[in-house]
């Protein structure tokens, strides 16, 4: 039985990285409007304080959600931590969307590590 070992040429993995680069300051950008935006409304009076709060965790973890989702789809390393940083910061806006003031983000912290250190040891 023959065997092939595919081997990405020095300019494959220069491109690669530049994608990565890519869209980790598509990320940034994206993160930097979604907070411009957050505090031009509740300047505007559109939204209150726990709103503009509850929509930069909700979309900070959207965000982070995402580009891990885009570096699955082209084969990149994804971040556990930030997987756990976008699930938690998703739930934390949705939470203070739906019931203001009633999460403890400290709370929620300890819980996605706690849940991160037992999948860890599970798989192992």
């Amino acid at each position: 039985m023959v065997k092939v070992e595919v081997v990405m040429d020095e300019r494959a993995l220069l491109a690669r990285a530049m994608l990565n680069l890519k869209l980790i300051k598509i990320s940034w950008a994206l993160f930097f409007i979604l907070i411009g935006a957050s505090w031009i409304l509740e300047n505007l009076d559109k939204i209150n304080n726990a709103m503009m709060w509850a929509l930069i965790y909700a979309g900070s973890g959207a965000i982070l959600l995402l580009l891990n989702l885009l570096r699955y789809f082209y084969k990149f390393n994804i971040s556990r931590f930030t997987i756990g940083l976008g699930v938690l910061g998703v739930l934390m806006g949705v939470g203070n969307i739906y019931s203001p003031g009633t999460i403890s983000i400290w709370a929620a912290i300890v819980l996605i590590i706690g849940l991160s250190m037992l999948l860890g040891a599970i798989k192992k």
